[in-house]
């Protein structure tokens, strides 16, 4: 018999530890409240730690004003960059990698219709998203600081996940009967 090395113990333990999706959700919002830390230290806005709606219009204002000669709304921290902020494109890039070191990607062929609807549907939750205040960290805050709402906010976003969850299982039943 062989013996266990330390290393192999730890190994051993850990592994379905990290696997486990409440390690990786508690990693990462970690790592999102150190991110928000910095942003805020560096001059951001409250709540821009990480908001995808804030991020994403910051990105295509930024290049907008960098490529066309705009002026278009930037939140202060990403006037002040040389860039405009990036972190949309590192989480695609990020699940993009992930799914594909785990085998979970899959190209799906449609139609221009449905590239269209996904265009639409993401456009328009984008739009939405900055018309009723950013993103649901943003969404929490303003909550607290007793705005209604915010507060209906997030209940009719918590309403739409509930919804299209629903109905993106229905539709996969139905392709898989």
């Amino acid at each position: 018999m062989v013996p266990c090395k330390p290393t192999d113990t730890i190994r051993h333990t850990l592994s379905p530890l990290v696997r486990h999706p409440a390690f990786l959700g508690a990693v990462i919002g970690v790592l999102a409240a150190f991110s928000q830390a910095l942003l805020i230290s560096a001059g951001g806005p409250e709540a821009y730690g990480f908001c995808v709606a804030c991020h994403t219009r910051d990105l295509v204002n930024g290049l907008s004003n960098i490529l066309a000669g705009t002026n278009l709304a930037l939140a202060p921290i990403s006037k002040n960059a040389v860039l405009p902020v990036m972190s949309v494109v590192g989480v695609l890039i990020g699940a993009y990698l992930s799914a594909r070191v785990n085998r979970e990607h899959k190209s799906k062929e449609g139609s221009p219709r449905d590239y269209f609807a996904y265009f639409l549907g993401g456009f328009l939750v984008l739009e939405l998203a900055m018309i009723f205040g950013g993103c649901p960290y943003r969404a929490a805050l303003r909550t607290g600081y007793g705005d209604i709402f915010a507060l209906l906010f997030i209940v009719t976003m918590a309403l739409g996940v509930i919804a299209g969850t629903v109905l993106a299982q229905k539709r996969a039943e139905k392709e898989d009967a």
